[in-house]
């Protein structure tokens, strides 16, 4: 009979009266090139620890205390194995290059504004006082002002080409 079913906790009643648990590589299991999945699998043990021992260590308590701490960093962290370092997602040599100088544009504006941009995720990740989340949102925040900055530059492309023949 299925309990609980949840990015980061499975839980099935066998014929044994205790509830199992997975977690770490068991429930999200990730390529070692960005180099997160025993961090992860850390992390789920001492989020577990907490909540075990915020609800005196009663299992039944304590699984959806767990899955309501972990689950925020946990899709952020599926996006950034999936984004961060994606080579093992096969991806054809397009695709590979444009990964690359989007990784060396993000890093040298990061260089060059570090107020406004953040560096790509990549070296965002190796940070740990960060969370999978910060990290993500700080990736989705520095793509956003790449986009208004790039259409900055094609606005006023446009306007000085329309400028230097005439339309104003």
């Amino acid at each position: 009979m299925l309990v609980g079913n949840s990015p980061t906790v499975n839980i099935r009643i066998t014929g044994d009266p205790l509830p199992t648990s997975k977690l770490g590589d068991a429930v999200h299991c990730f390529p070692p090139d960005i180099g997160q999945g025993v961090n992860s699998a850390l992390e789920d043990v001492c989020i577990l620890n907490q909540a075990l021992s915020q609800t005196n260590d009663i299992i039944s308590n304590a699984l959806p205390l767990f899955e309501s701490l972990r689950s925020p960093d946990i899709k952020p962290l599926i996006l950034l194995a999936q984004t961060a370092f994606p080579w093992q997602y096969n991806q054809d040599i397009p695709r590979k290059r444009l990964w690359t100088i989007n990784f060396f544009i993000r890093l040298l504006l990061s260089r060059i504004l570090p107020f406004i941009f953040s560096p790509p995720a990549f070296i965002l990740i190796q940070n740990h006082q960060l969370s999978y989340g910060e990290i993500w949102a700080m990736a989705q925040r520095t793509t956003i002002y790449i986009y208004v900055f790039g259409l900055m530059l094609m606005s006023g492309s446009l306007a000085w080409f329309l400028y230097d023949i005439g339309w104003f």
